[in-house]
Formats: C-alpha cells, sequence, structure tokens
C-alpha cells in the first residue's frame, strides 16, 4: 500500500483533471453504485458524482480522503485497502481507479474487483501522461528522473494494465480508449505535480532537492514566460466480469 498523504497538499494542487471523453467511455453512469479505489483528493471523483453515480470512495489515506471530502460535502469515503475492501459481495455496477490500480497488490486485485461487483458489472482504470516525447527539455527531464529514481523509468507509461484481468479469467477485456489532450498549465502547477510523483516524494531530502531543482531548470529554460502546453494521452480500459 502506498499513501499520498505526505503531499497531499501539492496532489491536489499539482494534478490535472481528466477529459470529459474518459467519464462518457464509462456511460451510463447515473444512479450507478460506483466504487472508486485509490480516490486520493478526489478529482475523478468529482467528475462521477457530476454525473449522477451513488459513489463511495476509498483509499488507504486517510489525510487525502479528507481533502476529497472537504471539496465534495457529503461524499461517502471509506479509508481501506483495494486488495481487501469492505464491500459486500456483488454490489457494485462499476469499480473504477484513477491512475490508482498499480498500488493494489496484483496476487488479490481483480479477485478483489470481481466479488464486489454485480454479474456483468463493469471494472475500469485509466491513467494520464505527458507524451512530449522527442522534445528536449521532456527527454532530459525523463533522464534526470531515471537516474534520481532507480525502478522508475519511461516505459512504465506503456504498461498493458488490461493484462492481469485477461488471465484472471473473470473478466471480459474492451478495447483501450485512448484520449489524446493538450494540458495547458503553468510552470509553478507543473512543479507542484512533479513534486506529488510517489518517486519523487520518496528520494531524501538532498536528492530530492538535487531533482526537483533540475527539473525546475529545464522547465523554465524551455517555458520562460512561465506557460507550458504538453501533450498528453490519457489511457483507459474497461472489462465486464464474466
Amino acid at each position: 500500500m502506498h499513501s499520498f498523504d505526505r503531499v497531499a497538499e501539492t496532489y491536489e494542487s499539482g494534478r490535472p483533471a481528466y477529459p470529459d471523453r474518459i467519464f462518457e467511455a464509462l456511460e451510463p453512469l447515473a444512479g450507478a453504485l460506483v466504487l472508486e479505489g485509490g480516490a486520493g483528493t478526489g478529482i475523478a471523483s468529482r467528475a462521477l458524482i457530476e454525473r449522477g453515480a451513488r459513489l463511495v470512495a476509498y483509499d488507504v489515506g486517510r489525510a487525502i480522503l479528507l481533502r476529497a471530502r472537504a471539496a465534495s460535502p457529503g461524499l461517502r469515503a471509506v479509508v481501506a485497502d483495494g486488495g481487501a475492501m469492505p464491500f459486500r459481495d456483488g454490489q457494485a455496477d462499476l469499480v473504477c481507479f484513477a491512475q490508482a490500480w498499480h498500488w493494489i497488490d496484483e496476487r488479490h486485485r481483480c479477485e478483489e474487483a470481481a466479488r464486489v461487483l454485480r454479474a456483468g458489472g463493469r471494472w475500469a482504470g485509466w491513467w494520464s501522461h505527458a507524451r512530449a516525447d522527442g522534445e528536449s527539455w521532456f527527454d532530459s527531464s525523463w533522464d534526470r528522473v531515471e537516474s534520481a529514481c532507480p525502478g522508475t523509468d519511461r516505459g512504465q507509461r506503456d504498461i498493458d494494465w488490461a493484462d492481469g484481468l485477461r488471465r484472471s479469467g473473470l473478466f471480459a477485456v474492451d478495447d483501450r480508449v485512448t484520449v489524446r489532450w493538450t494540458r495547458h498549465v503553468s510552470v509553478e502547477q507543473w512543479m507542484l505535480d512533479e513534486n506529488s510523483k510517489s518517486y519523487v516524494a520518496a528520494l531524501s531530502p538532498e536528492e530530492h532537492r538535487q531533482l526537483v531543482g533540475a527539473l525546475d531548470d529545464l522547465v523554465r529554460a524551455r517555458f520562460p514566460d512561465g506557460r507550458m502546453s504538453v501533450p498528453y494521452e490519457t489511457w483507459l480500459w474497461t472489462a465486464h466480469k464474466i
């Protein structure tokens, strides 16, 4: 389990929202009982609620869930691990994970997701990643991250997260949905986002200072007016319980 409690403020301030097309692909949501795992500060929660979902948000971090509740008064939120959910069998219409499925114990996650879903219920997981590959500032930023954070590399953006569901035999997986968009963001907000990344937050204070300083220098040299336009892609996988 990993909690983002320590970086809850930068997470909420720095992370982007998700494209509308992701939620359009999840329709119908009105009246659906949705269990959102790794809900964090509620970035996806708010979009699901706006579309009428009966949402229960859960996360292993209490502080980060409190931020989600502050932004969405009345939000039903539970401190829980997606590998052992405190929910009854066969109740949910949808279980979903915005940038969170990879944090759940892979030995149990497929079985747990299937357990809480009703017959024919849906699983969904999506991830947003910057895709400015080929631009020198972006490639150099990844070089710095990979050097400072062993075990982290840009190729992890391309993982097929539906593979485990297929192999479990519990789900029929749909075609992946790819949404391309451009993020318009200030340098300051971009750096808040960088600071909220788990592999950055895990560094020692000196390692953190050096890496964040280097990333800040690269970004400001490329975007001297402080405004950034960065290509992104959000990949959505959906599946139905067999």
